[in-house]
């Protein structure tokens, strides 16, 4: 691989910053200038309409039914927090469960933003619009596949559906080589991190999407078994492969009219459960020739998120 090449302005501030009094391990850009953390972000929506649900939940794809790895019987748990399931529909409340009654609320985060206030550390909402209607940020046709459910090393822990990039190294040395499988996430979230420099930016984690936090099991031999299950449906979505998320939604569920060839871009978040931006793709398929080389060039780096800077992919 050729030598990564830096953003000279994330790198300097990131480098500015180390030493500088921050408490270890925080993901700012730059922690000294982030005044107030927040929820925006740009991402995934993998929000779909169940009857096991809420009620209000809007769909936003169908390509997975994340109730396959949900434990909504607690046959395998014994409890979570009180948000309990946030993917499959969300929860629908009393009297069906007796956890907060809340939206599906299933997501990738690509770039987190935080705020729309400067001098809190974040960026304009405007600024971030624009950038992407103007066509600054190439938005390829997502087509994603979930590649694992893990806990992550939380006590308790999180569970998450992970959409890692598989190989994690591409092929730059064979034209005719397939691009990995989630790709279109790490080349979008390399070009908003080479476009956008601000304090509070930082991705949190790998790729995934939580669907419960603070799980207890009934025994260890009940968590085997859940991961036994959800390694099944793994199985059958990788054979499955890749698919595209939005295949004609809009923000509010309703069915986009007329539905475009290709709708599976990315979405613009206040929160969790609250999104004010659809962006379709403007990078369309096929990838092959100049635009394979393109997002091949893209994939070359990854943001180091313990040092804040960019090196080659796979070091």
């Amino acid at each position: 691989l050729e030598q990564c090449h830096s953003n000279s302005q994330s790198d300097s501030i990131a480098t500015a910053n180390k030493g500088a009094g921050t408490m270890p391990n925080q993901p700012y850009l730059d922690p000294t200038q982030t005044k107030r953390d927040g929820l925006a972000f740009l991402g995934l929506s993998l929000s779909r309409k169940s009857s096991q649900g809420h009620r209000d939940t809007y769909t936003h794809q169908e390509a997975f039914d994340l109730n396959e790895v949900l434990d909504r019987d607690y046959e395998h748990l014994m409890s979570s927090n009180d948000d309990g399931w946030l993917v499959g529909g969300g929860e629908p409340g009393p009297p069906t469960t007796y956890k907060l009654a809340a939206r599906d609320s299933a997501h990738v985060e690509i770039m987190r933003i935080g705020t729309y206030r400067p001098e809190w550390g974040g960026i304009g909402e405007e600024e971030i619009v624009e950038a992407i209607q103007s066509g600054k940020i190439l938005i390829p046709q997502v087509e994603a596949l979930p590649t694992a459910v893990v806990a992550n090393p939380d006590n308790p822990p999180e569970l998450e559906i992970r959409f890692d990039m598989d190989p994690a190294v591409p092929n730059f040395d064979d034209p005719d080589a397939e691009l990995p499988v989630n790709w279109q996430l790490r080349f979008i979230h390399n070009q908003l991190f080479k476009h956008f420099v601000f304090p509070s930016r930082f991705c949190p984690g790998p790729f995934h999407s939580t669907i419960l936090r603070k799980a207890d099991w009934r025994s260890p031999e009940h968590k085997a078994k859940y991961f036994e299950k959800c390694d099944a449906v793994i199985k059958k979505w990788r054979e499955g492969g890749p698919k595209p998320l939005n295949t004609g939604w809009d923000v509010d569920g309703t069915a986009l009219d007329p539905k475009p060839e290709f709708c599976s871009g990315i979405w613009l978040f206040v929160d969790r459960v609250n999104i004010t931006h659809r962006f379709p793709p403007n990078f369309l398929p096929p990838y092959d020739g100049e635009k394979k080389r393109i997002i091949l060039d893209f994939l070359k780096e990854e943001w180091d998120e313990d040092e804040l800077k960019w090196k080659p992919v796979g070091c």
